[in-house]
Order: structure tokens, then C-alpha cells, then sequence
């Protein structure tokens, strides 16, 4: 039996769930430190063009400052989208000079960005406000995957843990992709941020992030709820 994961930084978390996840694709990785990047840029660079190509990327944030057991920083680093390879250097300083006090562990995440995006959001295992294991969904149709996280309002679908005869398909998906990441994390609440891209038999469900939800109390069971 395969023993539970741990949340760890953004970059840490996926590359860990790259191994392991069924539900969903995740997007080749490629990250440094910001003392390997301080020691070394053009290493740095070298060995994101080797790892993922010519772009173009999406720079990302991955600080341990962002998410944790007790509280998510969610939003609150800087992510560059559609970064050239002639761009890549400034993105990776714009990332770190957001964060206000760099720690040289703190870590810079950069992946191809998507491309035929037909979905995306960010969905939840409990619901936030009740604490009660409602999974959550909320998404935007088209290919913008920085509108729900940017704090736009989306489509939302709510549903009892113990299912729901009528979710739509493409909701579905992401159902089956929460359920997977609460086995694989030991039943940690979580959240996450996904997106949809292809149609037809081409459909691929992509796992952006996945952090520890943060809640006000411990939720009730599946069980309880369903009685």
C-alpha cells in the first residue's frame, strides 16, 4: 500500500503528484532555488530550456510562504504568463522580487503554458465557509486560466460528498480528480486549480496546484453528512 503524500511547495507537491496521479495530466516541471538562481542564472536558464523547450512558459511562484497547514498566501506571488524565451530571465526576477523577503529555499516554478484551453478554476474537497465535505467548483469557460484565481466570477457547482447523479461531465472530471487527491494526501481537505484543454476524444484534464485547505474547524465526516 503506497503511503500517503505531504504537501510541500508548489513545485515539490507536483512534481511528487507527477509520479502518481491518474485523474489528471500535469505539465512537465522544471525549478530552482533562489540561491541556486542568485549562484547561477544562466545554469538556471540553461536547464529550463533543456527540460521544457523553447516555450512558451509560464514562470511561476513557489515559495514556502504560500501555502501551508495554517494558512494559504494563495495569490499572493507574482506568476508571469506567455513568456518568450528571450523574456524568460526578466520573469524569473519579476517572480522573485515578489517576494518581499526572499528566502534562498524559496523556489521558482516554470512550465510550458497550455495551449487550446477550453476551461478552468479552482475547486475545493469541503466547502470553505460551512466546513462541511461539499466538493466545490468554480470555473470560466475559455482560455484565460488566471480568471477565477484573479478573483473574476465563474460558474459554480456544489455536490455532497457522496455523489451527485446529475453533475455534468466536464465537472465530473474534476470531481474523480478531487476524490484521487484526498486518497493520495490521507483525507487533508484540498485545493486546487485545474484546467481543460482539447475537445472530443483530444479532452485533457490538467492539475495546475494543489495546496491544503485551510478551514475553521475540522470538517464532519462523509459519512455524517450523508446521514
Amino acid at each position: 500500500m503506497q503511503s500517503k503524500l505531504h504537501f510541500s511547495t508548489k513545485a515539490k507537491t507536483l512534481l511528487d503528484l507527477r509520479e502518481v496521479i491518474s485523474c489528471a495530466n500535469i505539465a512537465p516541471i522544471a525549478f530552482f532555488s533562489v540561491k541556486d538562481w542568485g549562484q547561477g542564472k544562466e545554469q538556471c536558464l540553461k536547464s529550463v530550456l533543456s527540460t521544457l523547450g523553447e516555450g512558451p512558459f509560464i514562470v511561476r511562484s513557489s515559495s514556502h510562504n504560500e501555502d501551508s497547514l495554517q494558512q494559504s498566501n494563495a495569490g499572493a506571488f507574482t506568476s508571469v504568463l506567455n513568456v518568450t524565451k528571450q523574456n524568460l530571465k526578466s520573469a524569473i526576477e519579476e517572480v522573485i522580487s515578489s517576494y518581499e523577503i526572499p528566502n534562498n529555499a524559496d523556489e521558482v516554478l516554470v512550465q510550458p503554458m497550455l495551449e487550446d484551453v477550453n476551461f478552468s478554476g479552482v475547486a475545493f474537497s469541503h466547502d470553505p465557509n460551512t466546513c462541511s465535505p461539499y466538493r466545490v467548483i468554480n470555473w470560466s469557460e475559455g482560455s484565460d486560466t488566471s480568471s477565477i484565481t484573479g478573483g473574476k466570477q465563474g460558474e459554480i457547482w456544489q455536490q455532497a460528498a457522496s455523489g451527485c447523479p446529475s453533475t455534468p461531465p466536464k465537472i465530473k472530471k474534476v470531481i474523480q480528480l478531487i476524490e484521487e487527491l484526498l486518497v493520495l494526501f490521507g483525507g487533508q481537505p484540498v485545493d486546487l486549480e485545474f484546467a481543460s484543454t482539447g475537445k472530443g476524444t483530444k479532452e485533457r484534464l490538467w492539475l495546475l496546484q494543489a495546496r491544503p485547505l485551510i478551514m475553521a474547524k475540522k470538517p464532519e465526516t462523509d459519512e455524517k453528512q450523508a446521514e
